[in-house]
């Protein structure tokens, strides 16, 4: 009887133990029924896989993950969907499945103390909000609530960081946000590889670097670490993602267009896998059909193609039907016209048809048509088509096959006109001519001039006019950035007007491209008119400091506060402007500004750009542009505030010595009164004392700030100080007693 109710005792704790931790049954994926399961096995046993889908709207059932929190009843409501398409099918997906035993679960004994119900509930409660965001066409919004929301790595329970994780990476994904994905998960590299975080867990992040490197086309760099992957592979590692890695090779082989490497693999795969179904079996079809396209076999293509009902898989057969000449140009013209008009709010989606819109205008010979399917593919900051596809159809879309679009057309047009090559004057008046009905040829025509002709002032001009009509046409500064930022056929871009290039370096600042905006910048000395020199100059250095080009940024700091610079940006009653030398005569220079210099203004403006040499630690270089604006100042006060961030340097260069001294003669005031400036450089000047070694020093220096601070925190912080350098010199004596010895 004993021996009975030991056991009943023992099954009743196993059974709270289990409910305990949340047991749930694995969700089948996609709608995966018992009898629908693929070949190879993707539930992947080692992951704690505690994440829903991120389900798209529309028929091709294509998802990004969500964190969602393991429930033990399903939910009363489906998940709300998506606004609008997602970003292509991950390259593999977390699957919900059962906890393992050792696998991390939440309790009340976790780190952050929070029970397993109210945890859940809140997770959810921020995810429901940040989705809502997303439906309100606000990601960006939605991703700065996440940022601010999730919470700390916990070593000892990773869990519902990686909740959150996986929803930041899934955000990223509807962003299209590549190189933050890259980033983040090679920032997160220590923590994912914790023995706390599942293995599926780990490969499913990893899985979504690849994709956002494949996206990036970089696909050296995704075939070398693809490889390292399945060659160091544990025995953890199931099935379906190796097939997974497998997959990633054969696509990068797409996308470079190397059939013999693709084939090989294909064949491979295909011995050790065979027919997959469901999400893994279409990707495969689809792989299998762009190869078959580029062997130029269309109907074994299309006759796998009709096997999957995706919009994908759908412009893929009109693609192969182009090409293998079963339906003419504008028969496929005429049916992406009616795809597109049926798209809604689907910019991948349209995107595609576009290209295959486009592929066939080449095909058919309709080169106005192809120019305008191009631009519009161009003008978006991403172009969202795979470069699979890309292979597939044969036409590159970049600015190179723009231009030669541009070539061409313009070429055509002069031709029938009768002008001859080297004639600028006819050809650049008849661009002129048409500049309104016809704005194509006109563009194509200054294309021309800008390359072709042999006056520079002639390809500068056409240059302008190009641009003038990309931007009457409605279209995006993007596409003018590409033809003359991204393109073999403009060789340096100080053959690009000034104009032009103004006008991309605010387009480039107002993306966030700082290396673009400081390549065009770099050699524009002179500012844009009605902008002052000074501002155009501060403004060229920022640019140039955030890039990384800190000497260059330095450089033009420095030129900034030369005497010719000076003299030609003369400072006249505060205002700043390129006036006569009588005029200056004329006229007062402003108080405290020597002749030549600048204001007090323009200091402190000049200043707050050095502060960012400072900020990457770049102290050498601060410190000189620091002495050169000092000796162009007679102001007491910004001499004063030099004095200070000098011996902030100084500090930082661990030369406490100097530093001391200068942050005392900071802390002088004018006024001889112990202002809040003159408390914060006594206290900075009492650390560089104490970091000197000099102690008897830095305890008189916070002592009499002890003496004249009022405030409780301060003194605080001060008494904290003062036991630091006791503790200091008692450690001092000790060490010089052992030595001694």
């Amino acid at each position: 009887m004993k021996k009975l109710n030991f056991i009943s005792i023992f099954l009743l704790m196993l059974f709270s133990s289990i409910m305990a931790a949340g047991f749930a049954v694995a969700a089948p994926l996609h709608g995966e029924t018992a009898s629908d399961k693929q070949t190879v096995d993707t539930t992947d046993k080692s992951s704690t896989h505690a994440f829903d889908k991120w389900r798209e709207d529309g028929n091709e059932k294509q998802t990004l993950p969500e964190n969602k929190a393991v429930v033990r009843k399903p939910p009363e409501k489906p998940p709300e969907k998506l606004p609008e398409k997602l970003p292509e099918k991950p390259l593999e997906e977390p699957v919900a499945g059962n906890k393992l035993e050792g696998e991390p679960t939440l309790d009340n004994d976790q780190a952050d103390e929070i029970p397993i119900d109210e945890a859940t509930e809140a997770r959810d409660q921020h995810f429901k909000n940040i989705d809502e965001l997303v439906q309100l066409r606000a990601p960006g919004l939605a991703y700065s609530y996440l940022q601010r929301e999730q919470p700390a790595y916990n070593r000892q329970n990773p869990l519902q960081w990686l909740y959150w994780e996986q929803k930041r990476i899934a955000l990223l994904q509807y962003m299209r946000k590549w190189q933050l994905i890259n980033r983040r998960v090679l920032e997160q590299k220590e923590n994912l590889s914790s023995f706390k975080v599942a293995t599926g867990d780990r490969n499913w992040f990893l899985n979504a670097r690849l994709r956002a490197l494949l996206e990036l086309k970089q696909y050296v760099l995704v075939l070398s670490e693809t490889r390292q992957l399945l060659w160091n592979a544990s025995s953890l590692v199931n099935s379906g993602t190796l097939a997974t890695w497998r997959r990633i090779i054969i696509q990068v082989y797409l996308n470079q267009g190397t059939v013999k490497d693709t084939q090989i693999a294909m064949r491979r795969y295909q011995q050790d896998y065979g027919a997959l179904k469901n999400e893994d079996g279409v990707l495969w079809l689809q792989l299998q059909a762009q190869l078959l396209i580029q062997l130029k076999q269309y109907k074994e293509a299309i006759e796998k193609l009709k096997k999957i009902e995706t919009s994908q898989a759908h412009a893929l057969i009109l693609l192969a039907e182009l090409k293998a000449g079963s339906r003419s140009p504008s028969d496929v013209l005429d049916s992406v016209q009616l795809e597109l008009v049926s798209i809604n709010d689907d910019a991948e989606r349209t995107a595609l048809f576009q290209y295959v819109a486009l592929v066939a205008a080449v095909e058919g010979d309709d080169i106005k048509r192809s120019i305008f399917l191009l631009e519009n593919l161009l003008s978006d900051k991403n172009v969202n088509i795979s470069g699979s596809v890309v292979q597939a159809g044969g036409v590159k879309i970049d600015a190179d096959t723009l231009w030669q679009f541009y070539l061409q057309a313009g070429n055509k047009a002069a031709n029938n006109k009768g002008l001859l090559r080297g004639d600028d004057v006819s050809w650049y008046t008849l661009a002129s001519n048409v500049y309104l009905d016809e704005p194509v040829i006109a563009k194509s025509l200054f294309a021309v001039l800008s390359l072709k002709s042999k006056k520079a002032e002639t390809r500068e001009q056409s240059m302008m006019q190009l641009v003038s009509l990309i931007e009457s046409n409605d279209q995006s500064l993007q596409l003018v950035n590409r033809l003359f930022t991204a393109s073999k056929k403009i060789r340096h871009l100080s053959l690009v007007p000034a104009k032009v290039r103004y006008l991309l370096v605010d387009y480039s600042l107002l993306q966030g491209d700082v290396q673009n905006a400081a390549d065009l910048m770099a050699d524009l000395n002179q500012p844009p008119e009605g902008q002052p020199k000074f501002d155009w100059n501060l403004r060229r250095a920022r640019v140039l400091i955030l890039s990384g080009s800190f000497k260059q940024g330095a450089d033009v700091l420095r030129e900034m506060l030369s005497p010719e610079f000076l003299q030609s940006e003369t400072v006249v009653n505060g205002v700043v402007g390129e006036v006569s030398e009588a005029a200056v005569a004329e006229k007062n220079v402003s108080p405290g500004v020597k002749s030549g210099g600048i204001t007090s203004d323009q200091a402190d403006k000049y200043l707050q750009v050095v502060f960012d040499l400072q900020a990457v630690g770049q102290y050498p270089l601060s410190l000189d542009l620091f002495d050169l604006l000092q000796r162009t100042q007679d102001d007491v006060r910004l001499e004063r505030e030099l004095y200070f961030w000098k011996a902030e340097s100084y500090h930082a260069l661990a030369q406490y010595s100097l530093a001391a001294y200068l942050f005392l003669k900071s802390s002088v005031s004018p006024d001889h009164v112990y202002d809040p400036w003159y408390h914060t450089a006594t206290f900075r000047a009492a650390e560089s004392l104490l970091e000197a070694g000099m102690y008897e020093d830095a305890r008189q220096r916070f002592l009499h700030l002890l003496s004249i601070t009022d405030n409780v925190a301060r003194k605080s912080v001060i008494r904290q100080r003062l036991q630091k350098i006791q503790l200091k010199e008692q450690l001092s004596l000790k060490k010089t007693a052992e030595n001694v010895k």
